[in-house]
Order: structure tokens, then sequence, then C-alpha cells
């Protein structure tokens, strides 16, 4: 649990550096800097203040319009040095190379399940959202 704490110096602005502290998350968010996967204490928080389904769907419908897409590229495989290190850096390309073409396919098929899963949802979504408008 975070613990509440008071800045007592003189001529510091707290709430200015929160500010701008906010106002740089919101930016680097928009911009795609936060990778979603690397901030699960961050999206715990924000789930937690979600007030409710609505807002819920609306935040998960967001969530995987942006993490559908995988990467199916090769990875970056690279030398960290060291006694062994050129021939680990060739063992795991070598690795990677045999089973790339398994790989390659299943993901590429789950890909695609992303994709087509996201996109129904996002219909089932709008659909919703015409119908609770029709109701009122």
């Amino acid at each position: 649990m975070l613990e509440t704490f008071e800045i007592k110096t003189p001529g510091v602005d707290v709430k200015k550096i929160m500010d701008d502290i906010q106002s740089k998350i919101k930016e680097k968010k928009e911009q795609g800097v936060y990778n979603q996967y690397s901030l699960d204490r961050v999206t715990r928080l924000e789930i937690e203040n979600i007030k409710g389904d609505v807002e819920y769907l609306q935040w998960l419908m967001k969530v995987m319009n942006q993490s559908w897409d995988i990467n199916i590229g090769d990875p970056q495989i690279v030398n960290k040095g060291g006694l062994l290190g050129k021939p680990e850096m060739w063992l795991k390309k070598i690795i990677w190379h045999l089973l790339k073409f398994y790989t390659y396919r299943m993901f590429s098929q789950q890909k695609e399940f992303n994709s087509q899963t996201v996109m129904a949802l996002g219909l089932l979504s709008k659909r919703i959202d015409q119908l609770e408008e029709k109701s009122k």
C-alpha cells in the first residue's frame, strides 16, 4: 500500500510538480511511449479507479485495440560480451533460424485471430451502445 508523505521544503511547489508529471504522463500515453505490458501496477490502479462496467468495457476495448497487433518479426539477438558472447549469440541465431518456420505460422495465426476478435468486439460494443440509445 502506498504511504502519503509531505515535502516540507520552502520554495517547492508540489502542486506544480505534480501537474507537470501528470501532463508528461498524458503526453507520453498519447504518443504510445508506455508499453501496456510493462505497466502492470499502473494498470491495476487504473482498473481500480474505473467506476462501472461501461467504463471498464471502454477501457478494455482501448487496450485491446492497442495490443492486438503482435510483433512476429525476428527478435534482435545481440552479443552481451564476455568470453562466450559471440558463440552464444551465433547459437541463439541458429536456434531461432531452426524454429522460425514453426513459430511464424503460429504467431501469424494468433495475430489474425486477435484482429478478428477485436473487430468483432468493437462491432458488438457499438451495437450495444445503439440499443441502449434506442431504449432511452
